[in-house]
């Protein structure tokens, strides 16, 4: 009579010994989770490739002096000094990035991140 022992790696009771060699179904869920992650890291960078990039969000400098709480003229000498950037010049004005000025309110009154 053969005594049923627990194997290592197995989720069954088997008669055969600790060391035995034979595909377990704790190997088969390692192997099937690898692929899994595999699988689920290829499909992430498909997406991510065919998604779009986000439209700029872009903001007039009237917009960026009210958000602020300055005028006109501080916001040109800010730019003189490089605090910020204008994204685009046109015949209406000068246009910044929504996230630039968001980081210019934080440089500019001190504010933690």
């Amino acid at each position: 009579m053969n005594k049923f022992i627990h194997c290592e790696g197995c989720f069954d009771f088997s008669a055969k010994p600790k060391e035995c060699r034979q595909p377990c179904l704790h190997d088969a869920f390692r192997y099937l989770l690898d692929k899994i992650k595999d699988s689920s890291e290829q499909i992430k960078t498909l997406i991510l490739r065919k998604l779009p990039d986000p439209p700029l969000q872009l903001v007039h400098s009237k917009e960026v002096c009210r958000y602020v709480g300055i005028v006109s003229k501080t916001l040109y000498r800010c730019e003189k000094q490089g605090l910020i950037l204008p994204f685009k010049k046109d015949h209406t004005g000068k246009y910044f990035l929504h996230a630039d000025m968001v980081d210019f309110k934080k440089k500019y009154h001190h504010l933690p991140d």
